[in-house]
């Protein structure tokens, strides 16, 4: 990959050392350049995880994407830096459910396993985190790992609320897996992706979170929610992400 670009996008300098403070400052730096999204998949197109195509798409106008995209970057920029990273699949959704759906990654630095995940939208991490039992506070959001006989699961907490991200079981995934996963949760008609848009992002100030019929912020770890009308959301991607969706229907338009 064009690490050079990359760094330059994310307003790093080029020279960064294979460090924990490395790797905090391009975790948040990335979260904060490139928005979470399922835009090709709601344009009705198919997601190509190869690293050169991902990087064209994110480093172009307005580029994004969804975890095997987003981590896929993350993954391919860390290696160029000198890390240790493994690839990861989680599981997400209801336990009766929950299918292979999800990337993250397992970055080994100073002697220590971190998670660093890019590609879980507006509630996920900031921050890195160490593999180990424990909570973290980050912008007023407890995350937390917990580890039973079969699985790691990370959960979040604020406020009254606290509910289960995803669960893993630290196994690493090949290439091929995640071809597999990113294949099923791109195109299947079940896939929540294919069922409705989103656009998201989180930076050291907010977390904002777009769907068709709702606006959520949360700020210092406290929830806002407005509603709006699908009719307006191309008008407030544009606000607030500067993203321009045009005038060709998406999936969660089926009427239009």
């Amino acid at each position: 990959m064009n690490l050079d670009a990359y760094l330059e996008r994310l307003g790093l300098d080029y020279s960064l050392p294979p460090t924990l403070d490395t790797l905090r400052r391009v975790h948040v730096a990335h979260l904060a350049a490139f928005p979470f999204h399922n835009l090709t998949i709601q344009r009705g197109g198919a997601v190509d995880i190869d690293v050169d195509a991902i990087a064209t798409r994110f480093l172009g106008d307005a580029g994004g994407g969804y975890c095997f995209e987003q981590n896929t970057l993350l993954g391919a920029a860390l290696r160029e830096l000198g890390f240790s990273v493994t690839t990861l699949l989680a599981r997400v959704g209801p336990p009766d459910k929950r299918a292979l759906n999800h990337m993250l990654l397992r970055v080994d630095v100073e002697g220590e396993p971190w998670i660093a995940d890019a590609g879980f939208g507006g509630e996920g991490l900031l921050h890195p985190i160490p593999l180990r039992e424990g909570r973290v506070t980050q912008d007023g959001i407890d995350f937390a790992l917990r580890r039973d006989e079969h699985h790691w699961t990370l959960s979040l907490h604020y406020g009254e609320t606290s509910a289960d991200m995803y669960e893993f079981t630290g196994t690493p995934h090949t290439t091929g897996d995640v071809e597999m996963a990113n294949w099923y949760t791109s195109t299947h008609p079940a896939s929540i992706f294919r069922k409705t848009l989103t656009i998201q992002r989180v930076t050291p100030h907010e977390r904002l979170i777009l769907r068709p019929t709702i606006v959520t912020r949360y700020r210092h770890g406290v929830r806002t929610d407005t509603p709006i009308e699908p009719s307006q959301v191309r008008a407030l991607a544009r606000e607030l992400f500067g993203i321009e969706l045009g005038d060709a229907p998406l999936l969660f338009e089926p009427d239009r």
